[in-house]
């Protein structure tokens, strides 16, 4: 430190300017040499420097010292300042696990409620799921028994379709053989309240040399025509 410095550097210039051998010593030693008799030892020569010492400079140079030491910092400080940075430390270690636990804490009931969440949801699907299967289910069974009602149809369609074929042929044949039994008549004479039956019958008798009762005409009646033309006449007989 600069005080520290002064103070040593003037203790030292003193003891320098006072040591035996200086300037004026060395003069005095080359004026005279003392006999190997008369040789000082080195305990006179030290309080002989200690003597012609100033001690108001030293005590002024030591009060320079003790000022400028004055402002530093003591080991008390130091001391204060360790324990204020271990409580620092302490302090933020401590409020680094309490950050640390609440977020901990903040994350688990966030994860309980999600989890809580998606397990209703779940619920509430799977549900939904059991109705949707249960209901394709009933469907499934519901079409297994239309196409058995389908299959029946189309089995009776087919049938009904091939009897019809059937029926279509016997009565075309019916038609035919019918017809063989069937007569028809033009210009057969017309009269107003005729009885068709009887006159039928006589025409069939004197004209034709047939015998044939009235019994025997099956049906008879005239075909509608032309205005002013004689309707035909369409009579069926037995065998």
């Amino acid at each position: 430190m600069p005080g520290d410095n002064k103070g040593v550097r003037t203790v030292q210039t003193m003891l320098a300017s006072k040591k035996p051998g200086s300037n004026d010593s060395s003069k005095d030693s080359t004026k005279e040499k003392p006999s190997k008799q008369n040789k000082r030892s080195h305990s006179d020569v030290a309080n002989e420097s200690v003597e012609g010492i100033d001690l108001t400079g030293i005590q002024n140079d030591l009060s320079e010292i003790k000022k400028s030491l004055e402002g530093t910092v003591t080991k008390t400080d130091l001391n204060s300042a360790m324990v204020n940075l271990v409580q620092q430390k302490d302090l933020k270690t401590l409020v680094s696990n309490i950050v640390q636990k609440l977020l901990n804490h903040f994350e688990e009931k966030i994860t309980s409620k999600f989890e809580c969440k998606i397990r209703e949801a779940t619920g509430k699907l799977d549900d939904k799921l059991d109705t949707l299967m249960i209901e394709n289910e009933d469907l499934r069974e519901r079409i297994r028994a239309k196409d058995r009602v389908i299959e029946n149809l189309v089995e009776k369609v087919g049938d009904n379709n091939n009897r019809s074929i059937d029926a279509l042929k016997l009565a075309n044949y019916n038609e035919q053989y019918s017809r063989k039994h069937n007569i028809r008549m033009l210009n057969f004479p017309e009269k107003r309240g005729e009885n068709l039956k009887k006159a039928f019958v006589e025409l069939v008798n004197s004209d034709l040399n047939v015998n044939i009762e009235p019994s025997d005409v099956l049906a008879i009646h005239r075909i509608p025509g032309k205005e002013h033309y004689r309707k035909m006449l369409s009579s069926r007989l037995k065998n």
